[in-house]
Protein backbone atom coordinates (compact mmCIF):
# COMPACT_ATOMS: atom_id res chain seq x y z
CA UNK A 1 0.00 0.00 0.00
CA UNK A 2 2.83 2.40 0.83
CA UNK A 3 0.93 4.64 3.23
CA UNK A 4 0.45 4.10 6.93
CA UNK A 5 -3.02 3.72 8.36
CA UNK A 6 -2.45 6.98 10.23
CA UNK A 7 -1.93 8.76 6.90
CA UNK A 8 -4.95 7.03 5.37
CA UNK A 9 -7.10 7.90 8.36
CA UNK A 10 -6.13 11.57 8.06
CA UNK A 11 -6.84 11.48 4.31
CA UNK A 12 -10.25 9.88 4.93
CA UNK A 13 -11.05 12.54 7.54
CA UNK A 14 -10.57 15.26 4.92
CA UNK A 15 -13.33 13.65 2.84
CA UNK A 16 -15.77 13.80 5.76
CA UNK A 17 -15.01 17.08 7.53
CA UNK A 18 -18.52 17.24 9.02
CA UNK A 19 -18.30 13.75 10.58
CA UNK A 20 -17.15 13.13 14.06
CA UNK A 21 -14.24 10.77 13.57
CA UNK A 22 -12.44 10.19 16.84
CA UNK A 23 -9.11 11.85 17.13
CA UNK A 24 -7.96 10.03 20.24
CA UNK A 25 -4.50 8.56 20.41
CA UNK A 26 -3.65 7.85 16.81
CA UNK A 27 -1.70 4.63 16.64
CA UNK A 28 -1.33 2.50 13.54
CA UNK A 29 -3.67 -0.14 14.97
CA UNK A 30 -6.32 2.32 16.24
CA UNK A 31 -6.36 4.16 12.91
CA UNK A 32 -6.75 0.88 11.02
CA UNK A 33 -9.66 -0.12 13.23
CA UNK A 34 -11.36 3.30 13.02
CA UNK A 35 -10.88 3.44 9.27
CA UNK A 36 -12.36 -0.01 8.66
CA UNK A 37 -15.28 0.78 10.96
CA UNK A 38 -15.99 4.15 9.31
CA UNK A 39 -15.83 2.76 5.76
CA UNK A 40 -18.04 -0.19 6.66
CA UNK A 41 -20.61 2.17 8.22
CA UNK A 42 -20.43 4.31 5.10
CA UNK A 43 -20.98 1.36 2.76
CA UNK A 44 -23.82 -0.04 4.86
CA UNK A 45 -25.36 3.47 4.93
CA UNK A 46 -25.76 3.26 8.70
CA UNK A 47 -25.89 7.04 9.08
CA UNK A 48 -29.22 7.11 7.19
CA UNK A 49 -32.69 6.19 8.39
CA UNK A 50 -33.38 2.50 7.60
CA UNK A 51 -36.28 3.26 5.25
CA UNK A 52 -34.16 5.37 2.93
CA UNK A 53 -30.87 3.48 3.05
CA UNK A 54 -29.18 2.70 -0.22
CA UNK A 55 -27.53 -0.59 -1.11
CA UNK A 56 -23.82 -1.09 -0.40
CA UNK A 57 -23.21 -1.12 -4.16
CA UNK A 58 -24.73 2.35 -4.56
CA UNK A 59 -22.84 3.64 -1.55
CA UNK A 60 -19.62 2.13 -2.95
CA UNK A 61 -20.13 4.04 -6.20
CA UNK A 62 -20.64 7.33 -4.35
CA UNK A 63 -17.66 6.68 -2.07
CA UNK A 64 -15.30 5.96 -4.97
CA UNK A 65 -16.58 9.01 -6.83
CA UNK A 66 -16.02 11.17 -3.72
CA UNK A 67 -12.45 9.87 -3.39
CA UNK A 68 -11.67 10.41 -7.08
CA UNK A 69 -13.06 13.96 -7.07
CA UNK A 70 -11.12 14.92 -3.94
CA UNK A 71 -7.86 16.84 -3.78
CA UNK A 72 -6.01 13.92 -2.20
CA UNK A 73 -2.81 12.63 -3.78
CA UNK A 74 -3.08 9.83 -6.31
CA UNK A 75 -1.42 7.46 -3.82
CA UNK A 76 -3.98 8.34 -1.13
CA UNK A 77 -6.85 7.96 -3.59
CA UNK A 78 -5.72 4.53 -4.75
CA UNK A 79 -5.13 3.32 -1.19
CA UNK A 80 -8.57 4.50 -0.01
CA UNK A 81 -10.30 2.97 -3.03
CA UNK A 82 -8.49 -0.32 -2.35
CA UNK A 83 -9.71 -0.22 1.26
CA UNK A 84 -13.26 0.38 0.04
CA UNK A 85 -12.94 -2.60 -2.31
CA UNK A 86 -11.58 -4.84 0.47
CA UNK A 87 -14.40 -3.89 2.83
CA UNK A 88 -17.03 -4.14 0.10
CA UNK A 89 -15.89 -7.67 -0.70
CA UNK A 90 -16.12 -8.56 2.99
CA UNK A 91 -19.65 -7.23 3.54
CA UNK A 92 -21.08 -8.33 0.19
CA UNK A 93 -20.57 -12.03 0.91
Amino acid sequence: MGLSFIQLFEAYRTLWSNRSLTKAELTEESCKSLLYEAIEKELRDEMTHPRVRQSPEVKFYYAVKRVIMSSLTETEKLALIQLHIDIMERIAL
